[in-house]
């Protein structure tokens, strides 16, 4: 049964008596308790439901520490939200459920979360701070889509993916702590986060996947660890300030269009003495004529006779 007590409407579970907040006329400051009384009969508040605050005008939002599940897109567009106060049971937050919140600037997230889920701060333009809790082991994609003014992120111990575009157009990023943990970054994580200068990339990866570090402009600088087999089409597509890339021994393949429109690129350092595969034209012509190609002693005649790699006019031992 659905009621309205204090001005939130609940839909009322008799069976377990629990509550779950529904959509309403909501605007200001919202209190959601940690339990409701209704006939002499007390529920818990478990759950706000899906877009159950969706484009209102609600500006603070206190969560009571019974609320265990935030549905999808339930604060979905709240212009007006400037601060979120969580509760200390919250286990899941809903795809989107705080996309397009562009007041919001600053959110911390409970210990329980072990996810941030597709498009969670989409578009939160004004968001400048995020402290993740202890246990996410996942970042979304597009969790942080579009967060231009999220200038750095620390991820904890426990996190082990962050999946694509999750941190695109970012682009007053800086700093992002990645722990040992991390096992994978996909595609386009990193998309257009045109303020990285320098990025090490964990010992832990083995894969640049598809475009990752695509459009970022100002990225000067790359590690690229030895346990890296792959890096994938696009991965550095139009990084225009970076001037020289080092591949490890263990580089396999190189992605087509891994260094198109990387215009500084002046130093191309590739230690195998194989070649690495290439999955098509890798860079602009220019690039070929100018950059300097290094290999191993010995290796240049290998590099002369393999594909793509022969395109370089200048190659020299390292």
């Amino acid at each position: 049964m659905d009621v309205v007590i204090d001005g939130i409407k609940y839909e009322l579970s008799t069976t377990d008596r629990c509550a779950a907040v529904l959509c309403n006329e909501y605007s200001g400051r919202v209190v959601i308790p940690s339990h409701v009384q209704y006939d002499a009969v007390l529920y818990d508040v478990t759950a706000v439901s899906e877009k159950a605050f969706a484009a209102s005008s609600v500006t603070e939002v206190c969560i009571g520490d019974e609320v265990r599940a935030i549905g999808a897109d339930a604060f979905r567009d709240c212009e007006a939200l400037h601060n979120v106060v969580f509760g200390n049971k919250l286990l899941l937050m809903g795809a989107g459920a705080f996309a397009g919140c562009t007041a919001l600037k600053c959110i911390c997230l409970p210990d329980n979360l072990i996810s941030v889920e597709r498009s969670l701060f989409d578009s939160c333009t004004s968001l400048e701070s995020v402290t993740l809790g202890d246990s996410i082991e996942s970042i979304g994609e597009y969790a942080f889509c579009g967060c231009s003014s999220l200038e750095q992120i620390v991820l904890p111990e426990s996190t082990t993916t962050i999946e694509g575009w999750a941190f695109r157009d970012c682009s007053k990023l800086k700093s992002v702590f990645l722990p040992v943990s991390l096992c994978e970054i996909k595609r386009g994580a990193f998309w257009g986060c045109s303020s990285f200068s320098s990025f090490d990339i964990p010992v832990t990866i083995n894969r640049i996947e598809q475009g990752v570090f695509a459009n970022c402009t100002s990225l000067q600088h790359v590690t690229i660890p030895d346990t890296v087999l792959d890096v994938g089409y696009g991965a550095f597509y139009n990084c225009s300030s970076l001037c020289e890339i080092v591949l490890p021994s263990s580089v396999q393949s190189v992605g087509e269009q891994a260094f198109r429109s990387c215009s500084s690129l002046q130093r191309i350092c590739v230690m195998g003495e194989v070649p690495p595969m290439c999955g098509g034209e890798i860079a602009d012509a220019a690039v070929y004529l100018s950059a300097a190609l290094y290999v191993p002693a010995g290796c240049v005649g290998e590099y002369g006779f393999a594909r793509i790699w022969e395109r370089f006019g200048n190659v020299e031992e390292v």
